[in-house]
């Protein structure tokens, strides 16, 4: 009876990250529209002990929290400075902190960034930052005032100062599975999920000419956009993103697809896996095509941004740098 005492005793007290480091959990995603109608998707994640609803962003990395979020005790400020910038032109000057995190029931210690300051990049200086005042602004809210939120969970599987958390809370795998639009109901982000729940996906390897970038680009994987009906088409590294509410070519030249034109994306290169179709510049398929000249980058590549979310469940799994889609039963849009 004492071993066993001595055992249970020994479990009790085994910090929590550890203690859940195998187990399945899940948190809910819940649809936010703002005012001009973008639909921004939101969890729930504890920093030391302040609640916070945090932006979900597969297209960066990290926990990032706006000035007079948290309590002085929910984290600890370290010397190391910390400055990152996003596709809209955002950027967060801030300093690394270190504090307690729970997400779906997952806790341990996790590196963040404190946010100190927010302005625009160099290439966007009117970034939507500009167009509202720091009491005002909120992250993912297309800088209108008092929408978006007050932090960022970005868990693209790159490195950075302020790490994905996920890894570090002991989930090595994990599943994206976005509410759809109109449902009414929330989505999925499901921590070590199930042998059960993996059956089924196609795998797809991340390029590795990305693998030293802490966001954007890390977790592409060969895509091609194409238009139905013109027989025209763009291929090249493509990043799913649930921070992005449309369709990005950059470096793309041709004709404009209008909107109603007939569209697939086809996934894994000059062998594809698998197929989605849609029409361009529907909100219930977040379609809309936008051409983005980009003269530092010398290939065509693919922002797909939630279009794939509304079509398959997406399963990230770190240790094998793969990104994996099965179909949803519930789409709208017609898979192959």
């Amino acid at each position: 009876m004492a071993l066993k005492s001595w055992l249970l005793a020994l479990i009790l007290l085994a910090p929590p990250s550890l203690a859940l480091a195998q187990a399945r959990t899940e948190v809910p995603i819940r649809e936010v529209d703002l005012r001009d109608q973008t639909r921004r998707y939101v969890v729930q994640i504890k920093v030391g002990e302040t609640v916070i609803d945090a932006g979900l962003d597969s297209g960066s990395s990290g926990i990032r929290v706006l000035p007079g979020t948290l309590k002085l005790s929910d984290a600890v400020e370290t010397r190391k400075s910390d400055s990152y910038s996003y596709g809209s032109g955002a950027k967060y000057d801030g300093v690394i902190g270190e504090a307690k995190v729970t997400i779906a029931g997952a806790s341990g210690q996790v590196p963040l960034q404190l946010i100190k300051a927010v302005g625009c990049t160099e290439a966007i200086p009117r970034c939507p930052v500009s167009r509202a005042p720091l009491a005002q602004y909120g992250i993912q809210g297309n800088g209108i005032p008092n929408e978006g939120f007050k932090a960022i969970l970005g868990i693209n599987m790159g490195s950075s100062a302020a790490a994905n958390p996920l890894p570090l809370l002991g989930a090595k795998r994990w599943i994206i599975e976005l509410p759809l639009p109109d449902s009414g109901g929330p989505g999925r982000l499901i921590l070590n999920p199930s042998p059960e729940e993996v059956a089924g996906y196609v795998a797809f390897k991340v390029d590795s000419r990305f693998s030293q970038m802490d966001g954007g680009m890390h977790d592409a994987f060969p895509a091609c956009l194409a238009n139905l009906k013109l027989k025209q088409g763009f291929c090249g590294p493509a990043l799913l993103d649930t921070g992005a509410p449309g369709l990005d070519v950059i470096n793309g030249r041709g004709q404009v697809w209008p909107n109603d034109a007939p569209a697939a994306i086809t996934f894994g290169g000059d062998r594809p896996k698998t197929a989605v179709s849609f029409a361009i510049g529907h909100r219930e398929f977040a379609s809309r095509l936008t051409y983005v000249p980009r003269p530092q980058v010398s290939d065509v590549r693919l922002h797909l941004g939630l279009t794939p979310y509304f079509a398959y469940t997406v399963l990230y799994d770190s240790d094998a740098g793969t990104v994996a889609l099965k179909p949803r039963p519930d789409t709208k849009m017609a898979i192959q």
